[in-house]
């Protein structure tokens, strides 16, 4: 019986798991600095999953922070919007994950002459599952701006 019990809770596991997997953000690395003004890459990675999934789209921002490290919940508080639109990750090189990158600019002037520690948000939209049901991920990274 515990047997069946074990076997009968995998494929929930299973969803849970592949449901888990969220986006990632591999460039600009923590604590970089970034300079306003001046373009730089935000690279988003998706994990492979076993669930299929229909991307709606992405949203990039920077915050300012008043207090070191940043709390901000992208979802609720993205700050000044970068980018939004389509998500479309795709695979490069053999091996990696899918990625894409976004070429983006803090325009000059963004945070009223304040410098400093920041939070680069990113939120994606997808719909999952046979249903589907709407699916919010979000990454933060940690950056000071210049």
């Amino acid at each position: 019986m515990k047997t069946f019990t074990r076997l009968a809770a995998l494929p929930a596991l299973l969803f849970l798991r592949a449901v888990a997997q969220s986006i990632e953000v591999t460039l600009p690395a923590a604590d970089t600095i970034l300079f306003q003004g001046q373009p730089f890459v935000v690279q988003v990675v998706q994990p492979d999953s076993i669930i299929s999934s229909i991307e709606v789209g992405l949203a990039i921002g920077v915050l300012h922070c008043t207090a070191t490290p940043c709390q901000a919940d992208p979802i609720t508080q993205l700050g000044d919007v970068l980018y939004y639109g389509p998500y479309d990750p795709e695979f490069h090189e053999p091996g990696q994950q899918p990625y894409q990158n976004f070429t983006v600019t803090i325009p000059e002037g963004e945070f009223d002459g304040q410098t400093g520690i920041a939070q680069l948000g990113v939120v994606r939209l997808r719909l999952i599952g046979a249903g589907p049901s709407a699916t919010l991920d979000q990454v933060a990274v940690s950056v000071t701006v210049e």
